[in-house]
């Protein structure tokens, strides 16, 4: 039983990790930083679970009245609030800004590192309640949809640097990241078949675009020759 639910839920999110860590061509990020940050990803679970469980009643009232406010709120304010928080903080806390991000295309590294811990163990969890399919739909869905939203928000911490102080380059990234999460959550609990295919259209734009920016900055890593 153990074996199936691993690999429904652990091994793809190592997988994806191992193809998005290969984008970094030049000076890939040191092996030892990406596995803490994976674990930590996955570790943010049982926090964010946590903090969660103090409006999924509220959450579940939402989802049946279709009270779109309580909706909006609940996606933006509460659970991208709190995940993306807890990935951010984990950034913050376990990667060395000036040591570690010193190429263009490490931000996207680390915050889609963050990402698919974070979406491993979760899925685990679904797949453990839920069952196989779910956790196989989570698997390639959930993961791309997490690492993405962090990407993204990680995007921010090492693009252009100089031009703003490290604080506020994670709370930028920190908001892009919000926001991306909480659209898409958003979408999803409005539970209709065209608003769930544009929550999978966004991931698949996000997921394109963000593909080809860690092209483009693995280019201009200054350890390109």
């Amino acid at each position: 039983m153990l074996i199936p639910l691993f690999l429904v839920s652990i091994l793809p999110g190592v997988l994806w990790l191992v193809f998005f860590y290969r984008q970094d061509r030049y000076e890939p990020e040191p092996k030892r930083v990406i596995t803490r940050v994976f674990l930590g990803g996955m570790l943010l679970v049982v926090p964010a679970g946590t903090l969660e469980l103090l409006g999924k009643e509220g959450l579940t009232v939402a989802r049946t009245s279709g009270d779109l406010g309580s909706l909006f709120f609940y996606s933006f304010f509460f659970i991208a609030l709190i995940e993306e928080g807890l990935k951010f903080l984990l950034l913050a806390l376990t990667v060395n800004y000036r040591k570690d991000m010193n190429e263009p295309v490490d931000g996207i590294v680390y915050g889609v590192t963050a990402g698919l811990g974070f979406a491993a163990l979760e899925n685990l969890l679904y797949a453990g309640t839920l069952g196989f399919e779910v956790g196989l739909w989570r698997a390639v869905v959930t993961c791309l949809a997490h690492a993405t939203f962090t990407g993204w928000g990680g995007y921010f911490l090492t693009v252009g640097r100089g031009g703003r102080s490290v604080r506020q380059r994670f709370f930028r990234g920190y908001g892009v990241a919000l926001f991306w999460h909480g659209l898409y959550d958003f979408l999803i609990f409005l539970d209709t078949p065209l608003w769930t295919a544009a929550a999978l259209a966004l991931t698949g734009i996000l997921l394109y675009l963000l593909f080809r920016k860690m092209h483009t900055l693995a280019a201009l890593s200054p350890f390109a020759k």
